[in-house]
C-alpha cells in the first residue's frame, strides 16, 4: 500500500514537472531526462509510469483539464439557478486560473498546435455559446458575445501578466462589471 502511494506521488511529480518542462522548453524540446532530474529520480523512472514522453504529455493535458473541470463544476453548482452569474464567475475564474498557473496555458496552447490534441475540458467559449443559445440570441449576436467575452478575459489575463493590472480583488471587480455589462 505504501509503495502504491509513493508511486502515485512520483507520477504526480512527473506530471507537474512535465508541465513546467513544456512551459520552459516547449513540446518539441521536451526532455524526460530533465523532468526526471527535476523530480530527483533516475532517468529510467518515468518509464515506470508512462510508456513514452507523448503519453506523459497527454497525461499533463488531462491533468490540467481535470483541474479546470473541477473549478467549472463548482461554479456551475454554486450558481445553479443563475446562468448569467455562472458565466460571469466562470470568466473571472478563467482569468484567475491562468494567472495562477501560467505554465498550464503554455502546455495547452503547445499541445493544440504541436500534438493536435482534441481532448479538451469545457471551454469558456462553449459556455458562452450555451448561455447565448439559452437566451435565444441569433448566431451573429452569439458570435459577437463570444468574441467580446474572450477579448475581455484574454486581455485582462495578458494585462495582469504584464503588470499593467494588479492581481488584486479590485481588478476582479473590474472584470466582473465588464463581463456583466456585456451580458446585458
Amino acid at each position: 500500500m505504501e509503495s502504491e502511494y509513493i508511486s502515485d506521488t512520483v507520477k504526480d511529480k512527473l506530471i507537474i514537472e512535465g508541465a513546467n518542462e513544456i512551459s520552459r522548453h516547449g513540446i518539441a524540446n521536451f526532455s524526460l531526462r530533465r523532468v526526471a532530474l527535476a523530480c530527483n529520480i533516475s532517468c529510467a523512472a518515468p518509464y515506470k509510469h508512462f510508456k513514452n514522453k507523448e503519453e506523459l504529455i497527454l497525461e499533463i493535458v488531462r491533468y490540467i483539464n481535470r483541474q479546470w473541470e473541477l473549478l467549472c463544476g463548482q461554479i456551475l453548482s454554486l450558481f445553479e439557478n443563475d446562468p448569467r452569474r455562472q458565466l460571469t464567475e466562470i470568466c473571472i475564474a478563467y482569468v484567475r486560473f491562468w494567472v495562477a498557473n501560467p505554465n498550464y496555458r503554455s502546455v495547452l496552447s503547445a499541445s493544440e498546435k504541436e500534438m493536435r490534441i482534441s481532448e479538451h475540458a469545457t471551454s469558456v467559449e462553449e459556455l458562452i455559446r450555451q448561455y447565448c443559445q439559452a437566451n435565444g440570441d441569433d448566431s451573429d449576436e452569439t458570435e459577437r458575445t463570444v468574441y467580446a467575452l474572450k477579448a475581455i478575459i484574454y486581455g485582462m489575463t495578458a494585462m495582469m501578466e504584464s503588470g499593467e493590472l494588479q492581481n488584486v480583488p479590485k481588478t476582479y471587480d473590474y472584470i466582473r462589471v465588464t463581463v456583466e455589462k456585456e451580458l446585458m
